[in-house]
């Protein structure tokens, strides 16, 4: 039969629900506190032998907490609160844990021994620091309040612990100097991961000499670790101040790296969100170790690989369903790209030994602009060039007549696409292109909002939305001038004329009576 008694070196009975004592020590007990009642301990607390405490109410202590119970039960499946309340850091140790219900941290307290929380961790601007043991966020356990000015100090072997699934869950963690908090968001199997963090950035992940390029980073490792290796797909967003960031570290063009297969894997590089805070996101983890973040001098941050899915119609050769390739069939298609002159003195050496599909109908000149609306993206903006093809059903592609472009870019911003033809009026996405799985796709053909500007493309048979023919001197306006100093030169030859408004191989009067005329006083709306 267990036998119930405690020791008490000063214990005062109140009588509004509160029992007081100076310093506890619980040597077999059963300790109830019931709802609407409190234990207050103006000392320490210490529980040995088997002794056990069930919480419904409130425990006030301002001294350590230990627990060297060999046996017994303190705490778990209870539903009250531990309230710290000491003027000095307060110990929660001993030989065996303790299972919180709810923990409220109205003064700075540290683990000497690992610790479970099940329902509330709540900081009231004090920290916790773990040292070198574990913090167990059971199951759903919130933690409530955390900020700079009180979080949970993980900068030891000790960890944050918690549950993550499909919705974002910070880890509010930071070294004793900084708050370093990480949200981590799991499409994967749920599991429990952990996390600490050390103000340095090592070659070899958690180990050896700081990198070279420590200058060129935010000063902080992350650490997270999985319960059961695989099966996450984890979204990973550390955030971090200016305070430590590296003398030379460039934020708007920054990535995350994971140290994995014994090296750092960066991220293609963007600007990091935030204000003081700062951020940056990288998906798609399924294996755990060491993040940092670091910018393009450094191992984190690579320059953007952008994939472009564009496509756009153009109205010349638009026949109601696609385009035809007349200038493709006839042989008229020059093999090296031709807007190597005014107004594009575009100087890429983009060449083809043959027209690599029956499908091509001219080259295009694809423009990138970086910017943080369409209004701003001038040409000022342009970060990027490149010579395509465009085919039959608008796809613009690359030299093989067939793959998207590629470009290798790093953007600060937002991404706008401009499609340039030699005797078209050119278009700019209305919209930021969006990154998914890594390519960057738009379709200018589908709405008149697609193209940026009013009256910006003209709506073709079928539904379909083209770009303007007829701007033979490529001056982004149809005017007289293209009939007068382009079509009437080039009229009754045939070839790769700039006076082919239909683009049929042929200039005739079907070029200026269904295209110059209709679009005469139609102009780009592409920002200069």
């Amino acid at each position: 039969m267990k036998i119930k008694y405690s020791m008490l070196l000063i214990m005062i009975t109140a009588t509004l629900g509160q029992t007081y004592a100076q310093y506890l020590v619980n040597q077999g007990a059963d300790i109830r506190i019931n709802a609407g009642t409190a234990l207050v301990i103006a000392g320490n607390f210490r529980n040995t032998s088997d002794g056990s405490m069930t919480n419904s109410g409130n425990v006030i202590i301002s001294g350590n907490w230990t627990n060297d119970a060999v046996a017994g039960n303190l705490l778990q499946g209870t539903t009250g609160t531990v309230h710290l309340v000491g003027a000095v850091v307060q110990n929660i140790a001993g030989t065996t844990k303790t299972w919180f219900s709810n923990l409220n941290l109205l003064n700075h307290a540290a683990l000497g021994v690992e610790t479970s929380v099940s329902s509330t961790l709540t900081h009231v601007n004090k920290s916790l620091t773990l040292g070198n043991f574990n913090l167990v966020m059971e199951g759903a356990a919130a933690i409530n309040g955390a900020s700079s000015l009180g979080y949970i100090v993980a900068a030891g072997t000790g960890k944050l612990l918690r549950q993550v699934g499909n919705s974002d869950t910070q880890f509010p963690v930071g070294t004793a100097a900084s708050f370093v908090p990480v949200v981590l968001k799991n499409s994967g199997v749920v599991d429990n991961f952990g996390v600490n963090v050390f103000a340095d950035v090592r070659q070899n992940g958690t180990i050896g000499p700081t990198i070279p390029q420590i200058n060129d980073c935010v000063n902080m490792t992350w650490v997270i670790t999985e319960n059961a290796a695989g099966g996450s797909n984890l979204s990973v967003t550390p955030y971090w101040s200016a305070a430590i960031e590296g003398v030379t570290f460039d934020r708007t063009n920054c990535g995350i790296g994971h140290y994995t297969a014994g090296a750092w894997d960066p991220q293609p590089a963007g600007a990091a969100g935030g204000a003081n805070p700062y951020f940056v996101t990288r998906t798609g983890i399924t294996a755990l170790s060491a993040f940092a973040v670091g910018d393009l001098e450094s191992p984190m941050a690579s320059p953007l690989h952008i994939i472009l899915d564009v496509t756009a119609l153009l109205e010349g050769p638009y026949n109601g369903a696609t385009m035809t390739p007349f200038l493709n069939a006839g042989g008229y298609l020059p093999l090296a790209q031709p807007y190597n002159v005014a107004p594009w003195n575009y100087p890429g050496a983009e060449n083809v030994g043959a027209i690599p599909n029956v499908n091509v109908i001219d080259w295009v000149l694809v423009e990138l602009r970086d910017a943080t609306s369409a209004a701003n993206a001038t040409g000022a903006t342009a970060i990027a060039r490149q010579a395509a093809f465009v085919l039959n059903d608008g796809r613009v592609v690359a030299m093989d007549g067939a793959s998207d472009l590629f470009f290798s870019n790093t953007i600060n911003n937002q991404l706008f696409v401009v499609i340039w033809h030699r005797n078209h009026l050119g278009v700019m996405s209305a919209n930021a292109l969006v990154n998914v799985g890594g390519t960057f796709s738009y379709d200018f053909t589908t709405a008149a909002g697609q193209a940026y500007g009013a009256d910006a493309h003209k709506l073709l048979a079928g539904g379909k939305y083209g770009m303007y023919g007829a701007d033979g001197n490529a001056d982004k306006a149809v005017t007289i001038l293209d009939k007068t100093a382009v079509w009437l030169p080039n009229a009754g030859t045939r070839g790769y004329k700039a006076g082919d408004f239909n683009m049929n191989g042929h200039v005739n009067n079907p070029d200026k009576n269904n295209v110059w005329v209709p679009d005469n006083g139609k102009t780009s709306k592409v920002p200069n």
